[in-house]
């Protein structure tokens, strides 16, 4: 199996949450310390202003609060509201800003020991028939969402050494994989 990963720098992946009245395109992760407790949540805009302050746009009721290994243990409540919901966050000593771009490339790099091969037609959906252990992976896009994490859609390549074929249809090229 072989990972291709040419650049991750434009890659802004869906954020999948039933509380926008569409997929929204986000930028990164911010990882924050409220009261001691560890949390997460997407960033759909960050700017600097005028004073050298970054301000970071995210919907509150994404909040996901994190154990110490980074597993969900709790999500915000989603308040049911018309419209969008999104805010303007300033950046804190207690913030840490990571762009996607950034967290495909070290999940990836981290997939490669550990991986399994099962590349699944939709994020959290059914599973291709085969797995992908004889193909190159080539990143297209991502999404995230707080109840399932980060996903990559992948192109999956066939390795012309070997006879195997990566899947059973021949035009089925596209596929996900969890990070």
């Amino acid at each position: 199996m072989k990972i291709q990963l040419s650049s991750t720098l434009p890659l802004t992946p869906v954020q999948l949450d039933a509380r926008h009245t569409a997929p929204k395109r986000a930028v990164g992760q911010l990882y924050g310390l409220e009261e001691g407790r560890e949390y997460r949540t997407a960033v759909y805009q960050f700017r600097h202003t005028g004073d050298d302050q970054i301000h970071y746009q995210v919907d509150p009721g994404e909040r996901v609060y994190l154990d110490g290994e980074g597993k969900v243990i709790e999500q915000t409540e989603a308040v049911a509201q018309t419209g969008e919901s999104l805010e303007w966050v300033v950046h804190s000593d207690s913030l840490t800003y990571k762009p996607y771009a950034f967290e495909v490339m070290d999940a990836m790099s981290k997939l490669v020991g550990d991986w399994d091969g099962v590349v699944y037609q939709t994020p959290s959906g059914e599973r291709l028939l085969d797995t992908a252990v004889h193909a190159t992976l080539q990143v297209v896009d991502a999404c995230v969402c707080n109840k399932f994490g980060l996903w990559v859609m992948v192109n999956l390549v066939g390795d012309k050494a070997l006879t195997a074929p990566v899947s059973s249809q021949a035009n089925r090229q596209l596929g996900w994989v969890p990070l």
